[in-house]
C-alpha cells in the first residue's frame, strides 16, 4: 500500500471507476493475484480510498513524505467512513464470533457466538488454486499461532490487530488481557 503519482492517465480508479489523470496522486493497493501466486495493484482517487479503504490510506498517508493536497480534507473523510465490519477490515482485526461455527486454527475449539476472535490471513486451497482469506484464533491462541508461522508477522502485530480493530478503551483493555497468553 503505498501513494504515488500517476504516471500516466490509463488506470482506472476502483471506486468510482474513473480514470485516474496522469500526474495527480493516486492510492495503490496491493494485493495477490488468485492462481498466479503474483503481486499486482489496484489504484484509487485518495478521496475514493479514504471513503473504502481508510485505515490502510491512513498508513499510507503517515509513510507519504511528499506533499499530499487537501490531506486535513482526506483525514475527515477517513474519520467519517462507515466503520469496517468483519469482512471489511483489514487483516489482522478482531471482531465478535457473529455465530457459533467457526472453529480456532490453533486449538480447534468452537469459537462462541459473541466472543472475541482474532482474524488473521491464511491460505485457502480452492481446488484448481490457492487463495487467501481470513482465519480465525481465540486472542490467547494469537501467540502460539503466529510463533509458528513461517513468515514472519512482524513484531507489531498487536499494534496492526489494535489499529485495524478501532477498539473503544474499554475493549482495547479487555483484548489486551484475552492476548496475553496463558
Amino acid at each position: 500500500m503505498r501513494i504515488e503519482v500517476s504516471p500516466s492517465g490509463r488506470a482506472g480508479c476502483r471506486g468510482c471507476k474513473v480514470a485516474i489523470a496522469k500526474g495527480i496522486l493516486r492510492f495503490a493497493e496491493s494485493y495477490v493475484m488468485p492462481g498466479a501466486d503474483q503481486q499486482a495493484f489496484r489504484y484509487w482517487h485518495l478521496e475514493c480510498a479514504a471513503k473504502k479503504l481508510g485505515s490502510s490510506l491512513q498508513d499510507a498517508l503517515a509513510a507519504y513524505e511528499g506533499e499530499v493536497p487537501e490531506r486535513e480534507a482526506l483525514e475527515a473523510l477517513i474519520r467519517s467512513a462507515p466503520k469496517k465490519t468483519g469482512r471489511d477490515r483489514p487483516l489482522p482485526h478482531a471482531d465478535r464470533a457473529p455465530t457459533g461455527r467457526a472453529k480456532c486454527m490453533q486449538c480447534a475449539a468452537q469459537l462462541e457466538k459473541g466472543a472475541w476472535r482474532v482474524a488473521v490471513e491464511r491460505e485457502v486451497d480452492a481446488g484448481a488454486f490457492m487463495t487467501r482469506g481470513p482465519g480465525y484464533l481465540h486472542p490467547r491462541c494469537l501467540a502460539a499461532w503466529a510463533s509458528e508461522q513461517p513468515s514472519a508477522l512482524g513484531d507489531d502485530l498487536i499494534e496492526r490487530l489494535l489499529r485495524n480493530t478501532e477498539p473503544t478503551d474499554a475493549e482495547r483493555d479487555e483484548l489486551l488481557t484475552l492476548l496475553a497468553p496463558d
